[in-house]
C-alpha cells in the first residue's frame, strides 16, 4: 500500500513538473525574441521620428539579439503606420514609434480606422520635444510679455507660422490665444523649412517650431528666441527663459514620444520591451544624443505612458474644439 502511495505521489510530481515544462514551451513570451523585430515610423525617412527610431533601434538591437528594421510608413497625420500597427499579429515584433500626433487625431480626426485604447497598448513613454517660440529681427518684441502686449496694439495684424495644421505647435497657439485673449493670425505650413524662412525674411512675425530646425537661425540672429515652451530650459538654448518664467506657466508644448504595440501583446513581452528601451533611454550616450535632437529624454512602465497619452488627448480635445481645427 505504501509503495503504492509512493508510487501516485511521484507521478503526481512528474505531471506537474510536465505540466509546468509544457507551459514554458508554449507561452510566446518564454523565448522573445527569435526573429527581427519591426518599428513602424509614421514619418518619411530623415525626420526627427525616424532618426530617433534609428538611435532606439540601434542600442535596442544590441540588448535583444535580434535585428531591428525601421518601416517608415508616412500619411494621412500618422495615421497610416497607426493603423499598420494596430492590425499586426500582437507578438512584440511589430511596434510603433509615434508621437503627440496620435492624440491629436483622436479630435481631428471624424473616422479613425482604429480604436486607440482598443487596439493599441502602451510600451513606454521616451521623452518630449521642446517647442520655441520665435520672432524676426523686424519685430520689436524682445520677450513673450512684449509680443502679448504688440499682438494686443496690433489685434489681428501679427502672423504667426506653424508646420502644420494639425500639430501640437498648432494647438499651443490656439492655447496662448485663448489664456491671453490676443488676437493673431494662424498660418499652417508644409513643415518647418518653409515656417522658418519665411519668418527669417519677415514674410511672418513669430513661429513656434521644434528647436533643432530653429536653432541655427536663432544662433546666426536672424530670429529671435522669447520663449521655451517647457517646465524647464534647454540646456541648447539656455539664454532663452520658459513659458514659465514669463509668467505663462500652463503654457507648454503638451506632447509625446513613445512606443505602443497592438494590443492583444502579451504582457510579459511588453515588459521585456518596456525594460529594454529603459535601459536604452537611460544611456549617457543615448541622453546626450537626444539633446542633439531637441528631445528630454524619458522613460518608465507602461502605466505612465497611458497617463500621459489620456491627459495630452483630453487637452487637445479641449482646444480642437474651442478653436474649430480642421484637418489640413
Amino acid at each position: 500500500m505504501r509503495d503504492r502511495r509512493t508510487f501516485l505521489a511521484t507521478l503526481a510530481a512528474a505531471a506537474v513538473v510536465a505540466a509546468r515544462g509544457a507551459d514554458a514551451q508554449t507561452s510566446p513570451a518564454q523565448n522573445w525574441p527569435t526573429k527581427s523585430i519591426r518599428i513602424i515610423v509614421p514619418y518619411p525617412p530623415g525626420g526627427l521620428s525616424d532618426v530617433f527610431a534609428r538611435l532606439i533601434g540601434d542600442k535596442l538591437a544590441r540588448r535583444l539579439g535580434q535585428s531591428i528594421v525601421i518601416d517608415n510608413r508616412p500619411g494621412g497625420n500618422t495615421i497610416i503606420g497607426t493603423q499598420a500597427t494596430a492590425q499586426s499579429a500582437p507578438d512584440g515584433y511589430t511596434l510603433l514609434l509615434t508621437n503627440g500626433a496620435l492624440s491629436i487625431n483622436q479630435s481631428l480626426v471624424a473616422s479613425l480606422p482604429y480604436d486607440l485604447n482598443r487596439d493599441l497598448a502602451p510600451v513606454i513613454w521616451l521623452g518630449e520635444s521642446y517647442g520655441v517660440l520665435v520672432v524676426n529681427d523686424r519685430v520689436s518684441a524682445r520677450t513673450l510679455p512684449d509680443l502679448i502686449r504688440l499682438a494686443k496694439a496690433r489685434p489681428g495684424k501679427l502672423a504667426v507660422g506653424v508646420p502644420g495644421a494639425g500639430t501640437n505647435y498648432r494647438i499651443a497657439i490656439e492655447q496662448l490665444k485663448d489664456i491671453t485673449g490676443i488676437d493673431v493670425t494662424v498660418v499652417p505650413y508644409k513643415g518647418s523649412a518653409p515656417a522658418i524662412s519665411d519668418v527669417v525674411a519677415g514674410q511672418i512675425e513669430v513661429e513656434i517650431d521644434s528647436i533643432v530646425p530653429l536653432a541655427p537661425q536663432i544662433k546666426d540672429g536672424k530670429i529671435r528666441a522669447l520663449a521655451v515652451l517647457a517646465t524647464t530650459r534647454t540646456p541648447d538654448l539656455p539664454e532663452a527663459p520658459t513659458t514659465a518664467e514669463a509668467g505663462l506657466p500652463e503654457l507648454v508644448l503638451y506632447g509625446y514620444n513613445a512606443i505602443l504595440a497592438a494590443s492583444a501583446t502579451p504582457r510579459p513581452i511588453i515588459e521585456r520591451i518596456n525594460a529594454a528601451v529603459n535601459e536604452v533611454l537611460a544611456d549617457p550616450d543615448t541622453i546626450a544624443r537626444g539633446r542633439t535632437l531637441g528631445l528630454r529624454i524619458g522613460g518608465g512602465p507602461p502605466e505612465q505612458l497611458k497617463e500621459i497619452m489620456d491627459k495630452v488627448t483630453e487637452i487637445y480635445a479641449k482646444v480642437i474644439k474651442s478653436a474649430n481645427i480642421k484637418p489640413e
